[in-house]
This record gives C-alpha cells, sequence and structure tokens, in this order.
C-alpha cells in the first residue's frame, strides 16, 4: 500500500492504494494531458459525500479499466477481420492492460509495454516463449478454446492466467481473438483478481 497526501477541494488529505492502483490513475492522468491530483479531484468531484474515497478511485480504475478494455476488444475485432498488423501494433501499444499477439503454436510474437512492466520481464527474452511455459492457463476445454478460435467458430475465449516467480504472483481473466493472419492477441484484464 502507498500514501499519498494531496488537495482534495479545499481539504488536504491522505489516501492509502495499493502501487498498481496508483500506476493506473497516474496512466490515465498522463494521458489526459493532467496532472494526478487534477485527476482524483475529478474522480472526488463526482462522489456522494459519504463514500469512501480510496474505494471510490479503485472503482473508478476497474471500470475505466473494463471500459478501455471492451473498446480495445471492438477494435481488435475489428483489425482482426482485416488484418492490418501496422493498426493492430499501435493498438496493442496504447492499450493500458497488458497485450500479447501469439502464432498460432502460442510462441509469444509480440508484447507491449503494459505486459513487460505488469510481471517485470525482459520483453527481449520473452519474445519466443510460449506462453502457457510462462502462465499457468485454465479454463474448461483449453485446448479446444484455441481450436475453435483459430477455425472461425468463436469469435473471442477467456481464461484465467496465473504467472508465478519468487515472491510474486499475478492472477488475471485474459480474453483470446484470434488473427485473420492466423495467431491471436491476447489482453488480461489485470486490475481485477490482480494477486
Amino acid at each position: 500500500m502507498i500514501r499519498k497526501t494531496m488537495r482534495i477541494g479545499e481539504i488536504r488529505t491522505s489516501i492509502k492504494l495499493e502501487s498498481e492502483f496508483w500506476d493506473y490513475l497516474q496512466e490515465v492522468a498522463r494521458q489526459r494531458g493532467m496532472r494526478l491530483a487534477a485527476l482524483v479531484n475529478e474522480i472526488a468531484a463526482g462522489r456522494e459525500a459519504k463514500t469512501n474515497l480510496a474505494s471510490r478511485l479503485r472503482t473508478f480504475c476497474i471500470v475505466h479499466a473494463r471500459m478501455r478494455c471492451e473498446e480495445l476488444q471492438r477494435e481488435l475485432d475489428r483489425l482482426a477481420m482485416a488484418g492490418n498488423s501496422r493498426d493492430l501494433a499501435r493498438v496493442l501499444e496504447a492499450s493500458p492492460l497488458p497485450c500479447l499477439v501469439l502464432d498460432s503454436e502460442l510462441t509469444i510474437r509480440q508484447l507491449n509495454r503494459a505486459f513487460v512492466q505488469w510481471l517485470n520481464l525482459d520483453p527481449k527474452a520473452t519474445v519466443g516463449l510460449k506462453l502457457p511455459n510462462l502462465m499457468i492457463l485454465r479454463a474448461p476445454g483449453l485446448r479446444e478454446m484455441w481450436q475453435a478460435l483459430a477455425e472461425g467458430r468463436m469469435a473471442r475465449g477467456s481464461f484465467s492466467a496465473t504467472y508465478v516467480s519468487p515472491g510474486k504472483v499475478r492472477t488475471s481473466h485474459a480474453v483470446a481473438v484470434a488473427l485473420s493472419s492466423g495467431g491471436y492477441v491476447v489482453m488480461f484484464e489485470t486490475l481485477v483478481g490482480r494477486g
């Protein structure tokens, strides 16, 4: 937990949140071209007087990430149908959520900065690894899901992914979409169920 002190309206207050939430709020503020304190004040202004500000900030992060994920999912669906790899790379890098591009054998071909930061990985060492060797993947009928995506029988599939390293466990819900050029895009919803 990290405690930050800032002025909310006319009152100076201390707010205690997990580092992942502070990082996400900082990223949203940067994307909007504003300071973190200004974003926190904007979120605080929209809350009921008796609502806990830390809870409100966490809720904002989760709702914002879900909306962003849905928006990016629609964009990925559109790009998967078009098969434009330059646009796909741009969308992946713009995503605040960790994302991967996998080939048909589930080998990592591309990853975005959010994925590298989430798991604290070396990007060059990660490209070329098979996703099931990097993370524990779980879902009913997982093997069949990948096949159904590749054959176009499913638009998207979901599974849980867990990364384990000494002193660190990260768990996330993940969504996979097949690319028309072969392979998959995987997005990880990291603010919900983060371990």
